[in-house]
């Protein structure tokens, strides 16, 4: 079972080098493995909006977040509205998954947005709606 230490700071803080406010979960190592972002930041050489909450490996790596809000991300406009739709990166930072907010033609194949009805249907189709990268950015699946 893992431990996790949860601090909550009136005030904003910069930990690891991420605007972090309000509450931040804590490794036991002392990495950060969750926090919501309190401002604008580029994490993987990402720009994120504010509001934006982060997760990290236990080694510190940036791996998957949960926009606020719709956001570019590598060329691709991705799905926010918090714990609705998660965005999850490579360790080198590539994007690995996301949920279009539009149609897109990515690397000439058609690619619909993410649709309600598509999760709902899963199990008769097995397509949840997302879209997949492989690790050198080159699309896997949508």
């Amino acid at each position: 079972m893992k431990l996790l230490n949860i601090l909550v700071f009136m005030s904003l803080i910069r930990a690891q080098d991420v605007s972090c406010s309000n509450k931040i979960e804590y490794y036991q190592n002392g990495n950060i493995e969750f926090c919501t972002l309190s401002s604008e930041d580029t994490l993987s050489g990402q720009p994120l909006p504010g509001g934006t909450g982060v997760h990290f490996t236990e080694d510190g790596v940036f791996n998957w977040c949960f926009l606020q809000q719709d956001t570019r991300i590598q060329g691709h406009l991705c799905r926010g509205g918090g714990h609705d739709f998660m965005t999850a990166f490579h360790p080198n930072g590539q994007l690995r998954t996301s949920w279009l907010a539009v149609d897109e033609i990515i690397q000439g194949i058609p690619c619909s947005k993410f649709r309600f009805l598509s999760a709902v249907f899963v199990g008769i189709h097995g397509n949840t709606g997302q879209t997949s990268f492989y690790e050198n950015g080159q699309l896997r699946y949508c």
